[in-house]
């Protein structure tokens, strides 16, 4: 069998390696869930959270070797916009089954646990503010888990961009230093 030296498009490699972040994604969204019982889950989950930036850039690393390090910032950036987004589909059909199958409460008690602690806290300017989420939250005004979904994925793409241009700039500081020394 012949090996295939060919290289890959940005959207066929961020589809790939969107799928291994999705993946991550998928199991800090677990984590992130199970800590509601296991306080030690929330650490699992944040650090998860932490070590995202050092995964788009090897990631991203990983794609300018795959081009001898001839990846301009501009690739590197719309590499990292498609890799959040296709890793924002997996999670979300996750986070989706999660909202819909298997604890369809989970969206209504966040939302009352966040009254809750705004209420606890008294850091509300406008109490009006606090009694009408209150009141929506009784009526059974809550978002639907579709929309919760969707509004996540914006989310994570919209700061997997922002990281992705931090990210795309140290990969081509990276490259090119590593030019000069050669």
């Amino acid at each position: 069998m012949e090996k295939n030296n060919t290289q890959k498009g940005i959207v066929q490699f961020a589809m790939e390696a969107g799928a291994y972040m999705g993946l991550y994604f998928v199991v800090k969204f677990i984590f992130a869930v199970l800590s509601l019982n296991y306080p030690f889950c929330n650490v699992v989950s944040t650090i998860m959270l932490l070590f995202v930036p050092l995964v788009v850039f090897f990631m991203m690393r990983r794609f300018s070797n795959q081009n001898e390090g001839g990846s301009y910032f501009s690739q590197l950036w719309m590499m990292g916009i498609l890799l959040f987004f296709f890793a924002s589909l997996i999670s979300g059909l996750a986070q989706y089954i999660y909202y819909v199958y298997i604890n369809p409460e989970y969206i209504k008690s966040q939302l009352s646990a966040a009254v809750t602690l705004l209420e606890s806290l008294n850091m509300t300017s406008d109490p009006s503010l606090l009694e009408a989420v209150k009141t929506g939250l009784e009526q059974g005004n809550i978002p639907s888990p579709m929309a919760v979904v969707i509004q996540q994925m914006w989310v994570n793409v919209f700061f997997g961009s922002l990281l992705s241009a931090v990210m795309a700039w140290l990969v081509s500081v990276w490259f090119k230093s590593s030019k000069t020394k050669k």
